[in-house]
């Protein structure tokens, strides 16, 4: 193909131009729930997109109503000021199809959506939270009313997890979902591999706007494993309230484990895990783990998320993206709320075979303090397959269960002494201390 004909193709009308827009559209009103981060990122995608939405699909997403704190703050959004509102009572008064919260947190947002199920509508929320404490009371509520409930944007970020476990696996039950869940803890992590402190990684991540000011959801575990009850409900079927994930969080300390993981050839990635055995028992967990660095946890780096879904074929099925900050789960919440007017499989809403269960098992782990071995190793329970001590901090390899490590990191805690910890994966569970 000469270049003439390159030039020609490129100038065509149909690269340059938008799509046709149908003449006859069908009009969703939407409700908005909060106008922070994500939903002015939904705000904005809206009105980029708009062509896009009425050529594919056919219809048009009108903002009726925008509730908010403040009315009067300047939001750089090019809609009308008249339609945001701090009166509840005449947000969900406002005739709409579809309510989209994105203010976070159960009081306000639970009410929002009890309001708005009770009346029928559809809602759509990315709110892990929300769901994780009260996603079988509003799935309930919404087959009782004839409303919608959808919440894939919760989880992952863009990497449309909820999407695949819903649509892809039918009626069939994964052996085990495996995943990054949260994007500002891998930030941080990929960020302290590049040479950067804990404090400064953290710094990083919350001027990018990846981590909130105050970040301990992200940190200790607790976002990863909101997300994880949901993705247990819609595997397994166990209710998101009632399932019980242990965690561990990262710390400063992590910066030590960090750097001997890479002289092991392994990256630490704080991974969210769930999966089958025998007896219809689930195991679950939310920890660091060392993982090789060849591995694809290994390199999904930054603020990208990536789960896997394990169906017992040659290799897992898997979805990655970027899982922090508006933009993604803007993008997530708009797919949702595409969606919504759609016939859903509502998997995880009723009763279930399967129950919740300790691990028992012995895994290795590797642990490290800044302070001396003699400090840590009487809390510790489990025979030392190595230890160092060392100007930089002790570190200490030990085989145990996670209950028994999680009551070592609590023992030592309460006297004062930080102790970073991560689990070895298999293909590096017999590492030894470089």
């Amino acid at each position: 193909m000469t270049a003439a004909i390159i030039d020609r193709i490129l100038e065509a009308e149909y690269f340059t131009q938008p799509a046709p827009v149908p003449p006859s559209l069908r009009t969703i009103r939407v409700g908005l729930a909060g106008c922070g981060v994500v939903g002015g990122s939904l705000v904005r995608l809206l009105d980029d997109c708009a062509d896009t939405i009425a050529s594919r699909h056919g219809v048009r997403i009108e903002l009726s109503r925008i509730l908010v704190r403040d009315v009067k703050r300047d939001r750089g959004l090019a809609i009308s000021p008249t339609l945001f509102t701090n009166n509840w009572a005449s947000f969900v008064d406002e005739e709409v199809d579809v309510v989209v919260e994105a203010i976070g947190g159960k009081d306000t947002a639970g009410t929002i959506a009890r309001e708005a199920l009770r009346r029928g509508r559809k809602f759509v929320t990315a709110n892990k939270e929300l769901i994780a404490a009260d996603g079988s009371e509003l799935a309930a509520l919404a087959r009782e009313s004839d409303g919608s409930l959808d919440f894939g944007a919760s989880v992952g970020g863009s990497a449309p997890v909820i999407s695949l476990l819903r649509d892809l696996l039918g009626t069939t039950s994964p052996r085990s979902v495996r995943g990054i869940l949260n994007g500002t803890s891998n930030y941080i992590l990929t960020r302290i591999e590049r040479g950067d402190s804990f404090a400064e990684a953290l710094a990083e991540a919350q001027r990018k706007g990846f981590a909130e000011l105050d970040p301990s959801r992200d940190l200790d575990g607790r976002d990863s494993a909101a997300k994880l009850a949901i993705i247990a409900w819609i595997s397994f079927g166990i209710s998101p309230s009632a399932f019980r994930i242990p965690r561990i969080g990262l710390n400063a300390s992590i910066d030590l484990i960090v750097r001997d993981a890479t002289r092991l050839g392994g990256r630490v990635r704080f991974l969210a895990e769930c999966g089958s055995h025998p007896n219809h028992e689930i195991i679950a967990s939310v920890e660091p783990v060392i993982v090789p660095s060849d591995n694809p946890f290994g390199r999904t780096e930054l603020e990208d998320n990536r789960v896997e879904v394990d169906l017992g074929w040659a290799a897992p099925l898997a979805v990655s993206g970027p899982g922090a900050g508006g933009p993604p789960t803007a993008t997530a919440l708009l797919g949702d709320l595409l969606n919504s007017a759609l016939p859903r499989n509502e998997r995880g809403t009723s009763a279930t075979l399967y129950s919740s269960v300790e691990d028992s098992r012995v895994h290795r782990w590797l642990l490290a303090s800044a302070s001396p071995l003699d400090s840590i190793g009487s809390a510790i329970q489990g025979p030392f397959v190595g230890a160092i001590k060392s100007s930089g901090g002790t570190r200490v390899i030990v085989e145990s269960t996670r209950s028994a490590i999680i009551d070592a990191i609590q023992h030592l805690e309460q006297r004062g002494i930080e102790v970073a910890v991560a689990r070895f994966s298999p293909g590096l569970d017999g590492a030894t201390l470089p």
